[in-house]
């Protein structure tokens, strides 16, 4: 969690604190600037954040299987499993990159899931607790992960995909107006 408030801003470097506004302010914007892509354009940013997930999928594979290959100590079956792991980054990375629309609809597929577990676990707590004030909210909350699991797993694969990078879209918008009013916190004053 980040504890900032103006009286500890006010103590720090005044070009210190410049220097972290302007790098919010444009981290604000790309992410800004990200989102409105999203919402505009859902198809073409999703097969770019499909290779960029496929990006990461390969450095994390190289990554791991170098460091398995370096750091092996006598464990010959963590090794192994270690560049079996690696090998199934590499080959994920591979299908993001050269086949985004199945990156996407995996994806879906995954937060799809992720949404229904959440929502059973919601409505759990929400039953376990219901004599606690604002129990509710949680069973309310799982009922809308509910809702949004069937819909990114039952629906077609275009609305899917289209679903998932309007909710990355919206997550991009809501992470950039947080930025802005945390760069307003880096105003140094007079």
């Amino acid at each position: 969690m980040l504890n900032i408030d103006r009286s500890r801003l006010s103590r720090l470097d005044p070009g210190l604190l410049r220097k972290q506004r302007t790098t919010l302010l444009v981290l604000s914007l790309l992410l800004l600037l990200g989102g409105i892509f999203c919402l505009i354009n859902p198809l073409a940013s999703g097969a770019v954040l499909s290779i960029v997930v496929g990006i990461l999928f390969l450095l994390s594979g190289i990554t791991l299987i170098a460091s398995m290959i370096s750091n092996r100590s006598g464990n010959l079956w963590p090794m192994i499993a270690g560049i079996l792991m690696g090998i199934a980054y590499l080959v994920m990375g591979y299908v993001f990159v050269t086949n985004p629309a199945a990156g996407i609809l995996t994806l879906a597929f995954f937060l799809g899931v992720l949404f229904l577990l959440g929502g059973v676990i919601r409505l759990i707590t929400g039953f376990k607790l219901r004599g606690v004030s604002g129990s509710w909210v949680q069973i309310l909350i799982g009922v809308l992960d509910l809702i949004i699991a069937y819909l990114l797993l039952s629906a077609g694969p275009l609305t899917s995909m289209t679903m998932l990078i309007t909710f990355v879209g919206i997550e991009l918008l809501f992470s950039s107006f947080s930025c802005f009013m945390l760069a307003g916190l880096f105003k140094p004053r007079n």
